[in-house]
């Protein structure tokens, strides 16, 4: 095993912004990743994880979280509203990740930020943690790509020729783990439990961290 053997959950609570508390269903699981021996070296810093040990692609996210990415979004925005968005899971090769945002009244969500130039997907995708953590269970190779959500992972794979043999479960530990840990299901597809997430291209009243974006875009 050539995973890091201790430090990564606790780099990962410590990196993000002050005042934007990282509920324990995330600390867990970046605990649960690590004690699965799921985090490696990055080649420019920091660390990886996986949400499996067979390959290096697909959902990962690096530690620390890096304030700049924040800043990239909300360029006209004071630091205060700044530290309100972390990002930390890479959702797609293409750039685009997952972030934990407080809202103006004070709650939590786990919201999408499209690359732009792949993924256009920019809106709230759970506004509870362990839904964020079942979609993840349900094993997608990228979680940026909204189009996808009404197949089975297993057939996209196979669209793309990834599969050589039987279907490879890419989420299986996952799966298991947060169904034991927190009494939940997971469906096999995303649609089962996601409705439309709001698009670069909508209008501010499709989502509130939408709206919130673009009150502090350059």
């Amino acid at each position: 095993m050539n995973g890091i053997e201790s430090g990564f959950a606790q780099r990962m609570i410590d990196s993000f912004p002050p005042g934007l508390a990282v509920p324990d269903v995330l600390a867990r699981f970046f605990a649960w990743q690590e004690a699965n021996g799921l985090v490696r070296a990055f080649r420019a810093g920091g660390d990886y994880a996986q949400i499996d040990t067979q390959s290096e692609a697909g959902c990962m996210y690096t530690a620390p979280v890096d304030p700049g990415y924040a800043e990239a979004w909300l360029s006209a925005a004071p630091q205060a509203e700044r530290d309100r968005l972390a990002a930390f899971f890479r959702t797609g090769g293409d750039g685009s990740y997952a972030a934990l945002w407080r809202d103006d009244a004070g709650a939590s969500h786990i919201v999408h930020l499209g690359s732009g130039s792949g993924s256009t997907m920019l809106g709230i995708l759970a506004s509870d943690p362990v839904d964020f953590l079942r979609l993840l269970a349900i094993g997608y190779e990228e979680l940026c790509w909204p189009e996808q959500f009404d197949q089975l992972p297993a057939e996209i794979d196979a669209e793309n020729e990834y599969l050589d043999g039987p279907p490879w479960d890419r989420a299986l530990a996952l799966r298991q783990w947060v169904e034991t840990a927190f009494g939940v299901t997971v469906p096999p597809r995303a649609a089962d439990m996601l409705g439309r997430i709001a698009d670069m291209g909508d209008g501010e009243d499709a989502d509130p961290f939408l709206r919130w974006v673009r009150r502090w875009e350059a």
